[in-house]
């Protein structure tokens, strides 16, 4: 059986794919892998590069190629976990790459932890606004990066157990991911199985991925390897304010309420709603969406969200300015004012 099966959704990535691409036929491991590659309507080369690489493939890997009309990235992604007959499934976007180890590395240790259904790696995230790393707490040569209780990782030293070498296994996920919000989309392997029993809600085009993680972690427990093994840097491609604002009000204008977004959770996982840790988690989602809304000039819906979730936002500084804002609406009006601003006028 397939070791790994890997899904890549394509829209219009010609500018990156070859790099994308690259980075999945230079792994260097042994295990056996599969390409599903879902050309999600593209109109530019994307499906002539993708056809191109499956060609060249000789040596017994397999490289799927898959077309649909533009239905949008969770559709693509599950029609490739749908498809897969990997033992572990994992997702990268075309606009971005794993470094050489990235196979190797998720599933020795998903084969060493049964008890697992996923395990994540630390992402280099290059934005316009620059370098960083997620989670923060593991970044390369910072005096967090220990795995073993450092001054920072004592303060959440409850939330892991120890394993061998530099991974470990995530005691209470719900708590760790609200603090370090750990997962990304392209930066996880997981159980092909319960991939297959979750899927992505395809009417969510916002946050779709992180309801699909915190879902998925009610199935089982949660590896953490501390190594930036996935870098994400679509925006070089973006090389004008309006290409970035475009790209960033599609995304606003999509925030549903955070009562919809988790509504299959709650059907699922009822227990879940019982849970402080679980809340916390939520509040990280909660703040974005409401951020996207009172962007998108949906002000008084987002006054409505900050107020009935603000007590479960994180505590970063914008998460705070709309809890101080909020029960005011003539405060609330100026803050949304001057964070649209903001995020107009951010990208140099």
């Amino acid at each position: 059986m397939t070791d790994l099966s890997i899904i890549i959704p394509v829209y219009n990535g010609e500018a990156l794919l070859r790099r994308c691409l690259d980075s999945v036929v230079g792994q260097q491991t042994s295990r056996t892998w599969e390409v599903w590659l879902i050309d999600d309507g593209s109109t530019d080369a994307s499906l002539a590069i993708a056809r191109e690489y499956a060609a060249r493939m000789v040596d017994g890997r397999c490289f799927n190629v898959v077309q649909q009309e533009n239905a949008g990235p969770a559709r693509a992604r599950n029609r490739g976990i749908e498809a897969a007959q990997g033992r572990y499934v994992a997702f990268l976007d075309a606009d971005d790459y794993w470094q050489p180890t990235y196979i190797e590395r998720t599933v020795d240790f998903l084969d060493a932890h049964p008890e697992c259904v996923a395990v994540s790696v630390v992402c280099k995230n290059v934005a316009v606004s620059g370098v960083s790393y997620t989670p923060a707490c593991l970044a390369p040569d910072s005096e967090e990066n220990s795995p073993f209780f450092t001054k920072s990782e004592k303060k959440i030293s409850s939330l892991r157990v120890k394993t061998a070498g530099t991974s470990f296994v995530i005691d209470n996920f719900y708590a760790y991911w609200a603090r370090e919000c750990h997962v990304g989309t392209c930066s996880t392997t997981m159980s092909s199985a319960a991939a297959k029993k979750v899927l992505m809600r395809e009417d969510l085009r916002i946050s779709e991925d992180y309801e699909f993680w915190l879902l998925l972690a009610a199935h089982g427990r949660w590896g953490m390897i501390p190594e930036a093994l996935y870098v994400s840097d679509g925006t070089s491609t973006l090389a004008t304010r309006a290409d970035w604002l475009g790209r960033m009000k599609r995304r606003w204008e999509n925030a549903p309420t955070l009562s919809e977004w988790e509504r299959r959770i709650v059907e699922q996982r009822p227990e879940l709603t019982a849970d402080d840790d679980f809340h916390r988690a939520e509040g990280r989602v909660a703040r974005n969406l409401t951020y996207c809304q009172l962007l998108s000039g949906r002000g008084s819906l987002a006054r409505k969200e900050a107020l009935a979730y603000g007590r479960w936002f994180i505590a970063d500084p914008i998460g705070r300015l709309m809890n101080l804002c909020k029960w005011n609406c003539v405060t609330w009006w100026l803050m949304c004012r001057f964070l649209r601003y903001r995020e107009h006028h951010r990208f140099k």
